[in-house]
């Protein structure tokens, strides 16, 4: 179906690009190539590539980013591929993934994602954090919430907690706590037409001011929850100045903060706007930058650097919510201790390694940092860390996930498949011979990645990698 322009959006995107008018309307049917951002924590970038071309995907770098790769071929959609499935790597586009490097977020500091899901971009920061410190990851619509909690479980990610409230209000439940903020609003998607093209056709300016009139209210909760001296990436994927130069203006005049220089050699931008239909913005702007997708064969984005350099009035946010008392255990703590002298001891991991998280226990066992376990809560987190044991009636049982967190760590009890075949039976839940001389718990792995749990028992290895609604084809 071909769709034209509506006579509004032709005459913003012309006097936006001028003469390129037509370079931007003509991208839009390109298909643009499939980019994902493997997960070191998972294991080595290079050893998780390896592992995915063993399936029968080809790959090549995108200059300047180790992690980052364009599929060149795959022999069916890598999302039903077994190492997405494992979360060794995030399907997201290039552009998307540079407004957390803008940020840079590093171990131990204390993050905020005011709109996280689905959870491409809070992923990929905690994954820059080494899984260490915290990230609050916020959003407001129960449907993404449950895609965010998913990938959050897939990738590994115990440095996050997950909480349900509205953007516009957190700067008054969390006022002055964060370090850096990621703002990813909602938006009119101008740099995403690839995707849904109809926008075309419908797409008015009285829709972009109304979610101007949100994103509005989105920057000023985020600066009023950023610590002085923090900074903020404003980022969203449409072109429309109303979206962008004009809420950095409105940054600018309601609060004590600055734009920040960055570089982005990797791709081709253009500075932000300063003057546009008769409105003259701070030529700051000109440190905020453009990405066209005619330019870059990805989705077009608009990213602002912000630095908070004042402290903004005291809103007495204490006296809207009190904290939320958050009921964390030590590796010491009955009852997560026996489980953890179990894993310790059945698998050979060390077991001060144990000590460096905080743990919640219910039917299932929860691990998250320190960090987490300090945090002040106003609300009560949907979620918590990663869940990455089950407990059982004298023992407990690993997730997957909690295989690939600690598989590094194990040195014993691991059976290590020789062949892709074999590997394919492990992962459709298919017994395996055993000759290894493992009885009980085992480890399952695979060129040294860990891939799951198996129970052995008359030389025979139960599978039990969880249930997936395919056939994994390997």
């Amino acid at each position: 179906m071909t769709y034209k322009p509506s006579r509004e959006l032709d005459h913003l995107i012309g006097n936006i690009l001028g003469d390129e008018k037509s370079k931007f309307f003509d991208s839009i049917g390109e298909q643009l190539p499939h980019t994902i951002r493997f997960n070191s924590i998972k294991g080595d970038v290079y050893k998780l590539k390896g592992f995915l071309e063993e399936q029968g995907f080809l790959l090549e770098e995108f200059p300047g980013f180790s992690d980052i790769f364009r599929l060149t071929y795959q022999p069916f959609p890598i999302g039903k591929s077994l190492s997405h499935f494992l979360g060794h790597f995030y399907v997201q586009d290039i552009a998307s993934m540079i407004p957390p490097r803008i940020l840079d977020p590093q171990p131990g500091e204390c993050v905020l994602d005011v709109s996280a899901a689905p959870g491409s971009k809070t992923t990929q920061m905690a994954i820059m954090m080494n899984n260490e410190g915290m990230i609050l990851a916020n959003d407001i619509v129960q449907k993404r919430l449950r895609s965010l909690i998913n990938n959050l479980q897939r990738m590994g990610i115990l440095n996050t907690a997950v909480v349900k409230t509205y953007g516009e209000s957190i700067g008054k439940h969390y006022f002055e706590i964060f370090d850096k903020i990621l703002l990813d609003p909602a938006c009119s998607g101008l740099g995403t037409l690839h995707k849904s093209p109809e926008v075309l056709s419908w797409w008015t300016p009285k829709h972009c001011d109304r979610l101007a009139s949100s994103q509005r209210a989105l920057i000023s909760s985020a600066i009023k929850a950023l610590k002085p001296g923090g900074l903020l990436v404003y980022s969203t994927c449409t072109l429309t100045p109303q979206e962008n130069e004009e809420i950095i203006k409105f940054a600018l005049n309601e609060f004590p903060v600055e734009v920040i220089p960055f570089r982005l050699d990797e791709l081709k931008t253009r500075p932000g706007l300063i003057e546009f239909g008769g409105k003259k913005f701070d030529k700051s702007l000109l440190h905020t930058r453009r990405l066209y997708p005619f330019e870059n064969q990805t989705e077009g984005f608009f990213i602002a650097k912000i630095k908070k350099i004042g402290k903004v009035k005291n809103i007495n946010y204490l006296k809207y919510k009190t904290p939320f008392p958050l009921l964390s255990l030590s590796d010491k703590t009955s009852p997560v201790k026996k489980y953890l002298d179990y894993f310790s001891a059945h698998f050979g991991i060390e077991r001060d390694i144990f000590s460096n998280y905080k743990y919640f226990c219910n039917n299932e066992i929860s691990i998250f940092t320190q960090s987490i376990a300090d945090f002040q809560f106003r609300s009560k987190p949907i979620k918590i860390g990663l869940k990455f044991a089950k407990k059982m009636k004298h023992i407990g049982k690993l997730s997957t996930e909690g295989i690939h967190l600690f598989g590094t760590e194990v040195y014993k009890n691991i059976i290590n498949l020789e062949t892709l075949q074999d590997l394919e039976k492990f992962v459709n839940r298919l017994p395996l011979d055993n000759g290894s001389g493992c009885i009980n718990q085992v480890v399952v792995k695979f060129q040294e990645l860990p891939i799951g749990y198996g129970l052995a028992k008359d030389n025979r290895i139960k599978s039990q990698f969880p249930k997936a609604e395919w056939p994994f084809q390997i």
